[in-house]
Formats: C-alpha cells, sequence, structure tokens
C-alpha cells in the first residue's frame, strides 16, 4: 500500500517522471518549478501516493488570488491529477483528492476549481463532492479559409472559388461586426508594471468572481512562462492603462498532414466595451497580417462583455471545456460567487493548458 503523504524537497524528478508517462510529455523540471514554486500566491499543494520512494500519484491546488464579490480569498486550481497506469483501481485517486482538500484549507485556500477532461468529470461531481459551475462555450472568429481549401482540394482555383461562398455565410451567420468608437494608444507590452495594479484596482468591482489581475500574476503567468511566447497589447490613455488582450498563435495540423494556423486569446480586460472592442481590432489585425486562420475566445453565458465579445465576428462551436467548483469551508456566503455561472469572468489565462 502507497504511503499518502504531502510533497517534500527531491519529489520534483518523480512528480515530472510520472507526468510524462501519464500523460505522454516531455515536461522539464525547471517547467514545473516555474508552476508549481515559482507562484506568486504560494508553492502548489501536492497530495501525493508514494511507493517504496517511487511518485505513483498526485493531486494538487494550485494557489491563486481570487476577487469574489469585492473581497479576496484564495481559489486552489486543480491540475495534473494522475495515477500511474499500474496503480488505478486502488482508491488512489479519491485519497489523493481529499488529503489535498485537508493541505488546501491548511493553506486558507478557500475553494477548489479545475478544468476537467470530460472523463473525469463525472468522477469529481459523485466521488469529490464537486459541482459543474457550466460547460465553458468555445467560440471562433474565422479569417481565412482559402488555404486550407487549397491543400485539400489540390486545385488552386477551385479552391479559391469554394472558398468566396464559404466566407460569405460565415459573414452572413455572424451578422454586423461593431466597431470602435474611441482612439487609444495601443502598446505592445513585454513585462507588466505597476500601471496594472492601478488599472486593477479601477476595474475590479466590475467583476465579481476573477482570478486578481495583478502585475505579480501576470508576469509570472505570462511574461516568465517558461515555453509559451505571448503577445500583449494594452489600450492607453493619458499614460494610464485602460485595457489589455493577451494571446498566442499555434500551428495544429488537419488529418496530420495540412496546416491550419489559429490564435487564442488568453485574457481581455478593458474598463469599457469601447477598449475591448478597439483592443480586439488591434490584435486581429497582428492575426490576420500573421497568416492566421481563425481565433477561439471563450464566452461565458452572462459574462460581462460576452454580448460585447460575440458581436466582434465570433461564432458559437459545439465545443466546450467543462468547469468545476467545490467549496472547501463551511461558508456558504460565497457560494453565489463560484456557483453561479453569470458571476465568473473566465478566460484561458485561469487554465494551465493555454
Amino acid at each position: 500500500m502507497a504511503e499518502l503523504r504531502p510533497y517534500k524537497i527531491g519529489d520534483e524528478e518523480g512528480i515530472v517522471k510520472l507526468f510524462n508517462e501519464v500523460f505522454n510529455k516531455n515536461r522539464n523540471v525547471e517547467y514545473w518549478k516555474w508552476e508549481f514554486l515559482k507562484n506568486p500566491y504560494g508553492q502548489g499543494v501536492m497530495a501525493l501516493e508514494d511507493e517504496n520512494g517511487r511518485i505513483v500519484g498526485q493531486c494538487t491546488l494550485l494557489p491563486s488570488k481570487m476577487q469574489l464579490g469585492g473581497r479576496e480569498v484564495l481559489g486552489g486550481q486543480s491540475i495534473d491529477a494522475m495515477v500511474h497506469k499500474d496503480f488505478r483501481r486502488r482508491g488512489y485517486y479519491e485519497h489523493m483528492a481529499f488529503y489535498s482538500y485537508e493541505l488546501g484549507i491548511k493553506r486558507d485556500i478557500k475553494f477548489r476549481y479545475g478544468f476537467p477532461s470530460k472523463p473525469a468529470l463525472q468522477g469529481i461531481l459523485e466521488k469529490l463532492g464537486g459541482s459543474l459551475v457550466c460547460d465553458i462555450p468555445l467560440y471562433m472568429d474565422v479569417y481565412r479559409i482559402d488555404n486550407l481549401m487549397e491543400d485539400l482540394i489540390k486545385n488552386k482555383i477551385l479552391s479559391k472559388i469554394l472558398a468566396v461562398p464559404a466566407m460569405l455565410m460565415v459573414k452572413i451567420y455572424r451578422g454586423k461586426v461593431i466597431k470602435s468608437k474611441n482612439t487609444y494608444e495601443i502598446e505592445e507590452i513585454t513585462s507588466f508594471d505597476n500601471r496594472f495594479d492601478e488599472f486593477w484596482k479601477e476595474v475590479k468591482d466590475k467583476y465579481p468572481t476573477m482570478t486578481a489581475r495583478e502585475s505579480v500574476f501576470l508576469n509570472w503567468r505570462v511574461k516568465d512562462h517558461p515555453t509559451i511566447p505571448y503577445k500583449t497589447f494594452a489600450a492607453v490613455k493619458d499614460g494610464n492603462i485602460k485595457g489589455y488582450i493577451i494571446f498566442k498563435v499555434e500551428e495544429k495540423f488537419v488529418r496530420g498532414k495540412y496546416p491550419l494556423k489559429f490564435g487564442s486569446i488568453v485574457d481581455l480586460v478593458g474598463e469599457n466595451e469601447d477598449v475591448i472592442v478597439c483592443l480586439y481590432e488591434k490584435a486581429k489585425e497582428y492575426l490576420k497580417t500573421d497568416g492566421v486562420n481563425f481565433t477561439v475566445c471563450w464566452i461565458l453565458n452572462g459574462m460581462i462583455y460576452g454580448e460585447t465579445i460575440k458581436k466582434l465576428g465570433f461564432i458559437k462551436t459545439k465545443s466546450t471545456i467543462p468547469f468545476a467548483v467545490k467549496n472547501l469551508t463551511e461558508n456558504h456566503e460565497i457560494d453565489p460567487y463560484i456557483f453561479e455561472e453569470k458571476n465568473w469572468y473566465l478566460m484561458p489565462i485561469e487554465s494551465d493548458i493555454y
């Protein structure tokens, strides 16, 4: 029987080895240290199963400062939950999960949240006391399909002919796209300074429930990310930040051989609707110049500025991402803020996979 225990210095090699075996990845210890040790809100909570010195299972809570109805609390994101294939069906996952709750409570973490895979969701709801807040809808703004059609059809003239009515149908479906009304200075951001702290203080009361967008968080999550080169633009007026957009570009292959370039909005926060529109216009200009085929974005039902983002040309897809939460305390005053979808302002910056 494996020993259930918390993380101790030196476990990282075994944890990373397990991660790579379970998820067929090539993560290194430096990445792990960035994620679990350098988090500005504290070291990650790690509940481990140790089989004679070998790490065979893990459940975690990654601390995050959250804005909940005008007050700040710590939430804990569940990431990298795993059990080695040779040690499954022994109840290890449930034991680790509940132990991680105990460890999290000692760290003053008020609630657990996560974006589980759909197969994992059932266990979270039925065995771990979690609740499904929503299935986050994925929206898409299509820029071009001619190059993809060309790859698929191989006839350049025919592909261009077919691409025209396809794009026309997209434009008809998404309707009229709104435009920004005001002019802002657009600044490319490579490091988040104290202007972002001032901006967060100005706008945080507009958002009932969201991760605190402080400079220390943004620098850790975006600037210092070990593998992903994000792009950030800020809208500036009279030297003050009025909003910002963070996005990334990826290339994948359709049917394993046809290249497809797409963008993802990782974060978008503004003091008003017009700032949101202006920032996306700038990002879209950059993405189209970069040859991106389409951009995706999360838009929760009832989310502030959600309807504005839809009017920028985003079309709802069939893809969704489960979002589940568990209150770790006996204080039910926070329940409306964590269980009601309309209160959340969620962007992929909250997720460790973006």
